[in-house]
């Protein structure tokens, strides 16, 4: 088995006290939007250390975007990822049902933010108003609480490169809403809470 190199070495280091950090944030607060706050400015400082991230050490991805895991905790803990888009790259409005932060190492990514107007007793129907964006390029970065909306898109003409920090690893993500404002529709894609 080859032994890790010093870069990987130093990176899965970084990946752990980057954590503490964002538990330690949280721990006398709670989740609220002054600690996801401080986690986004944490990881946008995290992304500025690209010498730990060459692209050597990361797959691009074969169709659109994947994501490389850092460091996923057991259970119900975070999960860290290095992400990769590609240029054109897009998703529609969707919330993850799960606080996250993203900061830019790489590339730029659009995101645009939605607030859902109807009181979602129509079974299958939604309608969401756009109430802002923001190109999330290096130095910068976003966070959302768990029902917050938003769509993506890579913009320009390079690879979107980040980091993404979510309240729950992907494998045990909960449902997740995806919404069609021209249709005014939404639909859930199913939980993963039990799955993993």
């Amino acid at each position: 088995m080859a032994l890790p190199t010093d870069v990987a070495a130093r990176r899965a280091r970084a990946c752990k006290t980057f954590l503490e950090q964002a538990h330690a944030a949280t721990a006398a607060e709670g989740i609220n939007p002054s600690t996801l706050h401080a986690i986004k400015l944490k990881l946008v400082a995290f992304a500025k250390r690209t010498e730990l991230f060459p692209l050597a050490d990361f797959a691009m991805p074969e169709a659109q975007a994947r994501n490389h895991p850092l460091l996923v905790e057991d259970n119900d803990g975070y999960g860290l990822y290095l992400t990769i888009s590609l240029p054109g790259k897009e998703a529609a409005p969707h919330d993850h049902g799960i606080w996250c932060a993203n900061a830019a190492i790489s590339g730029r990514e659009r995101h645009v933010f939605y607030r859902r107007t109807d009181d979602g007793k129509q079974n299958g129907h939604a309608i969401v108003v756009k109430v802002g964006e923001v190109v999330v390029e290096p130095g910068t970065g976003i966070v959302m609480a768990d029902h917050d909306i938003h769509s993506t898109e890579v913009v320009g003409d390079r690879p979107a490169i980040g980091l993404s920090l979510y309240g729950y690893a992907l494998a045990r993500f909960p449902s997740v809403t995806w919404f069609h404002p021209e249709y005014s529709s939404v639909r859930a894609t199913p939980s993963r809470r039990h799955a993993a």
